[in-house]
């Protein structure tokens, strides 16, 4: 293990302590300690500026700002959050909403990159295409270095996007590619599916244990274009997480060419 994500704070509340000096302090330290290559931070689950609700919107972009203030604190350059549902207002309005919060955050607050997450395209969600992914970012206006992506596999192939093949794995990439800009892949959450191809349901699994099995983590963890990509495990943490974390771990590391 040589990279991490983490909270800042509660994931579903939006109060949060201050962090204090020592503890930012200590937290550097033991990072460094650690010889961890990469860490980022991911967004509590109640940020959403495409929301429908004013109110609810508002509070999104000033706990964002909070949340990236919070990084720059702890030296964490990058945070992932979900772009969000629209509420029924529809795709386009969810996606202008949101740009437009992106571009008032980042034009107000700091150096820290945020990463967009690719989504499985359940209900009113938006982001669950490389297009829409693209439009958010052309109308937040941001710079190329402050809006990302991170690819979370058991999401897009919920959506659609195949990469249990070669041949499937590179057109999706290419298509990434084409409408993103491959430099704009910044992260992966590496997530095996228990839903199909295409079924728009979030449902993640242990790596190989689900639809998608071993072939796209294969591709993955031997692809030169990532190999300085921090990669984040997001599978099931019933039971024995430790022990199903390291299973993981092991399984990813065993799939990475000897050469």
């Amino acid at each position: 293990m040589n990279a991490f994500q983490i909270f800042t704070k509660n994931s579903n509340q939006w109060a949060a302590k201050p962090i204090g000096s020592e503890d930012a302090a200590a937290f550097r330290e033991a990072v460094r300690r650690g010889g961890f290559k990469r860490l980022i931070a991911h967004t509590d689950y109640l940020i959403n500026p495409a929301s429908a609700n004013d109110v609810t919107a508002a509070r999104s972009v000033e706990s964002l700002r909070q949340e990236i203030e919070r990084c720059q604190f702890l030296g964490i350059d990058m945070l992932v959050m979900h772009p969000g549902s629209h509420g029924g207002t529809g795709q386009q309005e969810g996606i202008r909403k949101l740009g437009a919060a992106l571009g008032k955050v980042l034009g107000d607050a700091g150096r820290v990159t945020i990463l967009l997450e690719t989504t499985a395209g359940q209900g009113n969600g938006i982001g669950n295409t490389f297009e829409q992914l693209a439009e958010i970012v052309e109308k937040s206006g941001a710079g190329r270095h402050r809006i990302g992506i991170c690819y979370d596999t058991c999401h897009t192939f919920a959506a659609g996007y195949d990469i249990r093949t070669r041949d499937a794995y590179e057109r999706t990439m290419e298509s990434f590619k084409r409408v993103m800009g491959i430099e704009r892949l910044r992260a992966f959450h590496l997530n095996d599916s228990k839903k199909g191809l295409g079924s728009r349901v979030d449902r993640h699994q242990h790596i190989g244990w689900g639809e998608m099995g071993l072939d796209p983590f294969r591709l993955i963890m031997n692809d030169p274009r990532f190999h300085d990509i921090p990669k984040i495990i997001e599978t099931p943490k019933e039971g024995n997480p430790e022990v199903y974390d390291r299973i993981n771990l092991d399984t990813l590391l065993g799939l990475i060419d000897s050469e």
